[in-house]
């Protein structure tokens, strides 16, 4: 009897290993971990129903650290597969479950099974993985909670020239501050970080704390959107021209505002809704659907990976003469 931890990869049902396949296939029962991350293709649930040809239990955030006991407690007996998005044991952790079983009274056999993540897919940045430092995950602010000890991490690794993989934030299940005070279980719609605003907190975080090192103008970074699927997208350039790529033209901007002003019944939380799903959708536009990650490049930039980087440029960035003349990145 086995409690199978297995990565699925980070696109789709047909991204797990083949070892990942065969532990599925013998499980007696399939949990799929659905907070942290997601698989890129809708109706992801059911497609692996239709691979595996069994039934698959959505394990929410409640039921992993509240109800661990009954995913275990049919591990006792059967085998149990666990499924995590990207690779178990590298973005996401599941320490603690492992913990568990394997502290059990007997202990429960855990086999992990890996896979590729968004911490292996930084390769495809042109970044070499040996040159990155610590992987800091950025939370949607509100008005009144903007945590940014990340912020410290991230001048750490540029400190030493090393590069910051920076994880956007997603919210699944998630409740509004509103019906949690008045103890109603209602979940708002998903919500996941896009590249604008993520870019947006950390040049904030950045300017909140007088932080000289991510001076948007010349400080480089490199998108990396939907990384293993067929739509991946990757684009490179400065923060601020990264930023740029989202926003509207001169046109949208007048056929925004001529809008607004023309639906005098408006509320200012109406038009502040409206405006918040225009930038969504020129974020999508310029990067892509969810999900976003940003990699800062860090000081310490190869000539070879300048070059690879390079060849993502987005148009009219001044990413080699930056790389170059503030990087000192020269042959």
């Amino acid at each position: 009897m086995v409690l199978y931890v297995i990565g699925l990869g980070l696109a789709d049902e047909n991204d797990i290993t083949l070892k990942g396949f065969h532990a599925v296939k013998s499980s007696e029962r399939i949990y799929l971990e659905s907070y942290t991350s997601i698989l890129m293709v809708p109706g992801f649930k059911e497609r692996l129903e239709t691979l595996y040809q069994k039934p698959v239990i959505l394990a929410h955030r409640e039921t992993v650290e509240l109800e661990a006991e009954s995913i275990l407690q049919g591990a006792a007996t059967s085998n149990i597969a666990f499924l995590v998005v990207g690779d178990p044991l590298s973005a996401t952790t599941h320490t603690d479950l492992i913990l568990r079983a394997k502290q059990s009274s007997p202990p429960i056999p855990v086999q992990i099974i890996h896979n590729a993540s968004i911490m292996t897919a930084i390769g495809s940045s042109g970044l070499a993985g040996y040159n990155f430092g610590q992987t800091v995950s950025v939370p949607f602010w509100s008005d009144d909670w903007k945590p940014d000890s990340w912020l410290e991490r991230i001048g750490e690794n540029l400190n030493i020239g090393l590069h910051t993989l920076a994880l956007s934030d997603i919210k699944v299940r998630e409740q509004s501050p509103e019906d949690m005070s008045r103890g109603i279980l209602r979940y708002q719609a998903p919500r996941y970080m896009l590249i604008p605003q993520l870019i947006s907190q950390i040049i904030q975080a950045a300017a909140s704390h007088g932080a000289d090192y991510l001076q948007p103008q010349s400080t480089l970074a490199i998108s990396l959107c939907r990384m293993g699927s067929s739509d991946e997208r990757i684009v490179s350039g400065t923060l601020q021209e990264l930023l740029d790529l989202a926003n509207p033209s001169q046109e949208e901007a007048h056929a925004d505002q001529a809008e607004d002003d023309a639906d005098e019944m408006a509320s200012e939380a109406d038009l502040d809704k409206r405006r918040a799903a225009r930038a969504e959708e020129r974020a999508k536009r310029a990067f892509g659907e969810p999900l976003h990650s940003l990699v800062i490049v860090g000081r310490r930039l190869h000539p070879l990976e300048r070059d690879y980087a390079a060849n993502y440029a987005c148009p009219g960035s001044r990413f080699l003469e930056v790389a170059n003349h503030v990087y000192g990145c020269k042959e």
